[in-house]
């Protein structure tokens, strides 16, 4: 199944990058964040970088893994809000 099949069970949470990441390290970032268990989707926001939002499947995971496995990643991150 397509993990973008169902988005109405998906969580989404508001994360507060502290580093400032050029266009490619951006592009790498949001794809591993992409990779982490239960993750559907990540991204950086355009007029706000340090923000990223991510989707994720509250059945497979929990908005502290992600944070953490973002963290674990290589950078600092905080959880500012769940949307």
């Amino acid at each position: 199944m397509n993990k973008l099949a169902d988005t109405s069970r998906h969580s989404k949470i508001v994360i507060h990058i502290n580093n400032k990441l050029d266009d490619q390290h951006r592009s790498q970032f949001s794809n591993g964040v992409s990779q982490l268990d239960g993750v559907v989707s990540a991204a950086l926001q355009e007029k706000c970088p340090q923000l990223m939002i991510v989707a994720y499947n509250p059945l497979k995971t929990q908005a502290v893994k992600v944070v953490n496995g973002i963290r674990n990643i290589g950078m600092p991150a905080q959880l500012i809000s769940w949307l």
